[in-house]
């Protein structure tokens, strides 16, 4: 279904704002996203998408988590599937919002820890390479503007297997 909404978003006349908040970058992405889907998605006038305020950037500019809790062209829960519901979080950066996360998630949850910012999302069980059925949390840290896979200490057991993976990939011991 989010393919065919893309298809449709990409057969709208494109104007810049739209391919800007498209690529990641509006200044107003909740206003944009919301005006773009409601054309796609035939909403009610002055339907928006959900969004939660929430302090990413520590800058007295609201920060945004949008979860496309939404129905579209009649289809409840358009935006979700088995991989979970679409999710963004947009932050504000120089007069300006940068999308720093785009994908289908079963739950996310903002925590700090250590006076640093983390996001824990919830992936199926595919994601730490176990069953789909189970749950799978990767948590990221946002630094710089952006999030970054958080130390080892930092992520759930689930991710162990996927962790040493990675570590024998670049060059760990195939005893880990």
């Amino acid at each position: 279904m989010r393919a065919a909404l893309l298809l449709c978003a990409l057969a709208l006349p494109a104007t810049a704002a739209t391919a800007d908040v498209l690529q990641g970058s509006s200044p107003d992405p909740l206003g944009e996203l919301s005006t773009l889907y409601s054309a796609i998605c035939q909403w009610e006038p002055g339907t928006q998408i959900p969004a939660d305020q929430i302090n990413m950037t520590r800058d007295g500019v609201p920060d945004y988590l949008l979860r496309f809790d939404m129905p579209c062209r009649g289809q409840d829960n358009a935006f979700a599937g088995t991989m979970g519901m679409a999710t963004q979080i947009w932050v504000s950066r120089a007069g300006t919002y940068t999308r720093i996360l785009d994908a289908n998630l079963h739950d996310i949850r903002l925590e700090t820890r250590e006076e640093r910012q983390f996001v824990i999302i919830q992936h199926a069980g595919g994601f730490c390479m176990t069953a789909d059925a189970a749950p799978c949390f990767l948590t990221l840290e946002f630094t710089d503007n952006a999030l970054i896979w958080a130390e080892a200490r930092h992520q759930h057991p689930s991710m162990t297997a996927r962790l040493q993976l990675l570590e024998r990939a670049e060059g760990g011991t195939e005893n880990d």
